[in-house]
């Protein structure tokens, strides 16, 4: 009985490590959650606030979400790489430096950019497994026939349109038609 208590008060005290903010957005209540380094990850799972842990990079984070949803795209928050692979790493990074606002680019674009050009379904499943979503832009990252593909970020496909839609782009049946000016 004793070692399930601790083991419960264990889970709790690594809650208690990270700090939590919930950031009212169009596309609803999304939540970031912080270490001490930076982020670690965006969600649109309900969570606790907690600002003991990382309130900086919280304060960071939802300004850059205010921004964003006004069209502008300032500094990102610090993030928190934790035990990433220097692949999705690579991955993420590229994304980010490259492909601004209102850009998009198809996964084998992206292998280029990386040097290496059979990388595109990995390139898929380091997106996929993105813990930063809009932060770290892979809702940018469409099929090479300009379908949007799918999103496994918040609101999944929906908001995927949502997101490009914002940027500035025209989807029609999950297919990108025109950038608009």
């Amino acid at each position: 009985m004793t070692s399930k208590i601790m083991e419960k008060n264990d889970d709790m005290s690594e809650i208690l490590n990270y700090g939590i903010r919930k950031i009212d957005t169009p596309l609803g209540n999304i939540y970031a959650i912080s270490s001490e380094k930076g982020i670690i990850k965006i969600t649109s799972k309900n969570q606790n606030e907690n600002d003991s842990i990382g309130k900086l990079h919280l304060d960071k984070t939802e300004k850059w979400f205010d921004s964003y949803f006004k069209g502008e795209e300032n500094e990102r928050p610090p993030l928190d790489f934790q035990e990433m692979t220097e692949f999705r790493k690579g991955v993420l990074n590229k994304l980010t430096k490259e492909i601004g606002f209102g850009k998009i680019i198809s996964y084998g674009e992206l292998a280029i950019l990386l040097k290496n050009v059979r990388a595109a379904r990995a390139i898929g499943t380091a997106l996929a497994r993105n813990p930063w979503q809009i932060i770290i832009p892979c809702h940018r990252v469409v099929n090479s026939d300009k379908n949007i593909g799918n999103y496994s970020g918040i609101k999944g496909n929906m908001g995927k349109k949502f997101l490009l839609k914002h940027e500035g782009w025209n989807i029609s049946e999950n297919k990108i038609l025109i950038n608009i000016p």
